[in-house]
């Protein structure tokens, strides 16, 4: 795997300009001289502890309402305490997070690290109850974004010196700036450094991300001041792919505070380790530190599957957050929507196979492209399913089969299948065994452009992912008026609605309820 990863990294790399000076030098040089710019491996040693105050803004370009729109999102604005011993690792965040899509609400919280244990104090989220231990998941992907801050990296580097390689130089903003690899834990790392200053411009971490596969993880630094005896960055920029998805400001720095077991210390009834394995969140932990920024987090694997009969031969797929359609026809099952990830769709496609032996996916239909909604499709191609999506979408769904995933190889990865995508354009599209039908239809709105839902006659079902969510205590002002209008320029007779999200079986009235709660 190290290999492969870096690899392509090298190949990442290619398209800078070559360096400008001898390779003679070893990388071990500007390790060392960047380490000095910064104050000297003794003052970087020294801190024990660390309060930074910061203030910023999330962006999410996989939540915009066209796919590849030329601006990210913009989902909340937050602000953080962070509060580190340097000396345990333990961690404390207290964090204040106002979202503005899909709701403009504040998120007050706490989020604690102490060895082991983790502990989120507060609601995080929609979804999230008041309080609950961390997941593994989202421990490991906080601990490694902590490990990316300049005095964390270069500590961490300096242990790493036999695994140092210079590579090709790269010019920012006119400037030229070094390249230095290193092994980190298995996973190659890059350090770009200004080539005057050496003071670090930014870091690099391969991730993988259901959608987009072999991701760049890059966060860049920027307003260098000095905080006692070195150099900390009052600006930082986090990238996926290039994309702009958190600016931070940090308002003030003071090392060596004084700390306190308290400030660590978990509730009592939320001390408790997660058992399950959390590698995947430093794997893709990008992702998953995008998704506590929308105030929805997605740090539990949700590999639990529950089957719920609401018509004839007709499945609500729960079990998670994300949720699901499966309808059985004569020598095959239909799925709508494919959420989240490989391992969530691997789960579901184990339980059909269980309760459905011998009948094989045909078709899975993609209600639309934002990645909490996309990011299984991969696991159906692989199995030879057809991806029915809208003509708006056409195009990312593709780019997603053809995405690499070589960081952690995917079922599609590994069978090589190209996958076969089919569009919605305006016309509704029927398929049918000859007795049943599912009836896919566009539907006009400003959440998603592609938008399509799934109609079973014989059930008289409607399955919608986002614009309605039966059960929910609260549904965004426009797309349910959105939704009711397109169920009612068609004339389709629906009676049962089940969605994406939602814990139940609804009906038209509350949907129509639901519309007249906008006005």
């Amino acid at each position: 795997m190290g290999t492969r990863v870096f690899l392509l990294l090298v190949s990442i790399m290619a398209c800078w300009c070559l360096p400008r000076q001898s390779e003679a030098q070893p990388a071990q040089v500007y390790i060392d001289s960047a380490v000095l710019a910064i104050g000297g491996r003794e003052a970087l040693l020294a801190i024990k502890s660390q309060r930074v105050v910061s203030h910023g803004e999330s962006f999410e370009p996989e939540q915009t309402v066209r796919p590849r729109a030329d601006t990210p999102r913009k989902v909340a604005n937050f602000t953080c305490t962070l509060l580190r011993d340097l000396n345990t690792g333990n961690v404390r965040y207290d964090w204040q997070r106002e979202t503005i899509y899909p709701f403009s609400l504040t998120w007050k919280y706490t989020e604690i690290l102490n060895g082991d244990e983790g502990a989120i104090i507060g609601k995080d989220g929609g979804r999230s109850p008041e309080k609950r231990p961390a997941s593994a998941a989202r421990m490991a992907a906080r601990r490694k974004e902590l490990s990316r801050a300049p005095v964390s990296t270069l500590v961490n580097a300096l242990t790493r010196s036999s695994s140092f390689l210079r590579l090709a130089d790269q010019v920012i903003k006119g400037r030229q700036h070094y390249v230095i690899a290193y092994t980190d834990r298995g996973q190659q790392a890059l350090l770009v450094m200004d080539a005057e200053t050496r003071l670090l411009r930014k870091v690099i971490f391969l991730e993988d991300d259901p959608v987009a596969g072999d991701t760049q993880n890059e966060l860049l630094f920027d307003d260098w001041r000095q905080v006692g005896a070195v150099k900390m960055p009052f600006s930082l920029l986090y990238r996926v792919n290039g994309i702009d998805v958190t600016t931070e400001t940090i308002d003030s720095i003071e090392n060596d505070v004084e700390v306190r077991e308290s400030d660590f210390e978990i509730p009592e009834d939320l001390k408790q380790i997660d058992p399950s394995d959390g590698s995947w969140g430093e794997r893709r932990a990008l992702w998953l530190l995008r998704r506590i920024a929308l105030a929805s987090p997605l740090d539990e694997l949700q590999t639990q599957v529950q089957l719920t009969e609401v018509g004839k031969g007709v499945f609500h797929v729960t079990g998670g957050t994300h949720h699901s359609l499966v309808v059985e026809m004569k020598d095959h099952l239909i799925v709508v929507d494919a959420p989240l990830h490989e391992e969530r769709s691997q789960a579901v496609l184990a339980a059909l196979e269980s309760r459905f032996p011998g009948k094989a996916v045909r078709t899975v239909v993609s209600t639309h492209f934002h990645n909490d909604h996309s990011g299984g499709l991969r696991a159906y191609a692989a199995v030879g399913a057809t991806i029915i999506t809208g003509k708006a979408s056409e195009a990312f769904v593709q780019r997603m089969l053809q995405a690499p995933h070589t960081y952690v190889p995917d079922s599609l990865q590994k069978v090589q299948n190209p996958g076969v995508v089919e569009a919605v354009d305006s016309e509704k599209k029927v398929l049918t065994d000859g007795d049943y039908a599912v009836e896919i239809y566009l539907v006009p709105n400003t959440h998603a452009e592609g938008m399509l839902v799934a109609y079973v006659p014989h059930a008289k079902l409607l399955f919608v992912s986002d614009l309605f969510s039966p059960g929910a205590p609260r549904q965004p002002p426009v797309w349910p008026r959105e939704l009711f209008e397109s169920i009612t320029a068609v004339g389709i007779k629906v009676e049962h609605i089940v969605g994406g999200h939602g814990n139940k079986v609804g009906t038209m009235r509350e949907l129509r309820e639901a519309v007249l709660l906008e006005k």
